[in-house]
């Protein structure tokens, strides 16, 4: 049974809160949210603390910081210590509230922003924090974690319908190949037999020529008569012959003609296919889910959902990163996508209502820049190129704004370095740079 709130525990107090001082409740999410299990795992080595077994789970990690959170201990205290060292900003950013109306208008803007960690812990320690702002705050995050889940479930169900399509192109495309492997068979066999013919027609124009050589030694001879039916027989024979001749070489150009399109349609379906895959890749990375994990996601389990953020195989290292353009509506998936790589996401529209001066500043804050050629104005394209160009600032080029390609853009940011030093902007899908195809 649990044990009736004492509400003066929660009224206003000058001092900020410490962990164990909260109500044992937010416990759970303060833990959840601000903090992922490699970083408790560290902490208690770091005390020498024994965890109820060898090779505890997940989950028991969590539920051990959480038990030991109700009470000051070596646990707690290390708690207190990283959540007070990695979110100090945060708490800085909060001390300005001066009530709690105002500390309540802080913690909708971080919301809105995206910045929950650190805000969530910086307004739960508050000193004017009251009963209403942290039950707010708790209830917030908690409709985030279903949210976020069930952000997740149309992540997957996106990612099977891309295998799906994927399989069918793919399959497409090996059938397609097969045809045309074909008539490029056949046209070459045509090609090949209209060579033989026209080297069958030099002969002729070879004999031709010897005939008349020999006219002119019988001008005055007995067979005069007969040779002059002769070269006109072979004068009109040639004629006929010259005339095959042309036919067959608009013929032959005609199927070397088909034979190229042809060639280029193949080069372009595979280019397609190999860009969908990289798609789709660039997805499965991110998402970095198995089959053992997608079961789990199927029954809702929120221990899941809390500690997915640490399984995630790209890791942008906290760097703030710039989405110039882009559709508007795919802005919170880009976010999101950010936001499990362990990054932070500003974004600049490209030129619909956001000031040019905004995108120069936006542009000095960023750690790196990705920008979808197909939703950003012209003037904004090309004033991102040249800051990155001279600034040295990564920038990746996407010819699309669909939320594959803001994967791919996300997946060389994080591998690049591990190359060569990725200086100015660089383009997806090939090395000419998109253009903007039209203006957001």
């Amino acid at each position: 049974m649990v044990p009736p709130l004492d509400l003066k525990e929660f009224e206003q107090t000058k001092g900020r809160k410490r962990l164990w001082e909260l109500w044992h409740k937010y416990h759970c999410p303060i833990i959840g949210t601000c903090l992922e299990v490699d970083d408790l795992r560290r902490l208690a080595r770091k005390v020498g603390a024994t965890l109820l077994k060898e090779a505890p789970s997940d989950f028991e990690v969590h539920v051990s910081f959480v038990a030991a959170a109700e009470e000051k201990n070596a646990l707690s205290i290390a708690l207190q210590k990283e959540l007070e060292r990695r979110y100090a900003r945060s708490v800085k950013r909060f001390t300005a509230a001066k009530s709690s109306a105002a500390l309540l208008e802080l913690w909708q803007q971080a919301l809105a922003e995206g910045e929950v960690q650190g805000a969530f812990w910086a307004v739960m320690t508050h000193g004017l924090a009251d009963v209403s702002v942290r039950s707010r705050a708790y209830e917030d995050v908690h409709m985030l974690s279903h949210q976020i889940g069930a952000g997740l479930s149309a992540d997957l169900a996106a990612l099977a319908k891309a295998r799906k399509d994927l399989a069918r192109v793919r399959k497409e495309t090996e059938a397609e190949s097969k045809r045309q492997a074909r008539r490029l068979q056949a046209k070459l066999g045509e090609i090949e037999h209209l060579r033989e013919r026209v080297a069958h027609q030099e002969g002729i124009e070879r004999a031709y020529e010897e005939m008349r050589e020999r006219l002119h030694a019988l001008a005055e001879g007995h067979e005069l008569q007969a040779l002059r039916a002769r070269v006109a027989e072979l004068e009109s024979d040639n004629e006929r012959q010259g005339r095959r001749l042309a036919d067959a070489e608009l013929r032959a150009n005609a199927l070397e003609t088909a034979l190229g399109a042809a060639e280029a349609e193949v080069v372009e379906i595979t280019a397609c296919l190999n860009e969908q895959r990289r798609a789709c890749e660039a997805l499965e990375r991110l998402v970095g889910i198995d089959d053992e994990a997608a079961g789990c996601m199927e029954q809702e389990c929120d221990t899941y959902r809390e500690g997915r953020d640490g399984a995630l195989g790209l890791d942008l290292a906290g760097r703030r990163i710039l989405c110039v353009g882009g559709r508007s509506d795919l802005a919170p998936r880009y976010r999101d996508l950010v936001q499990r790589c362990n990054g932070e996401m500003i974004r600049h529209d490209g030129g619909l209502e956001d000031s040019q001066q905004r995108l120069q500043a936006a542009l000095a804050s960023a750690d790196a820049v990705i920008c979808p050629a197909d939703a950003v104005s012209h003037n904004a394209y090309s004033r991102t190129k040249r800051f990155c160009k001279r600034m040295g600032t990564p920038c990746v080029l996407v010819p699309r704004s669909s939320v594959g390609a803001f994967a791919e853009a996300l997946t060389a940011l994080v591998e690049q370095p591990h190359r060569q030093a990725l200086q100015g902007p660089v383009s997806l899908g090939g090395e000419r740079t998109p253009s903007p195809s039209r203006v957001v």
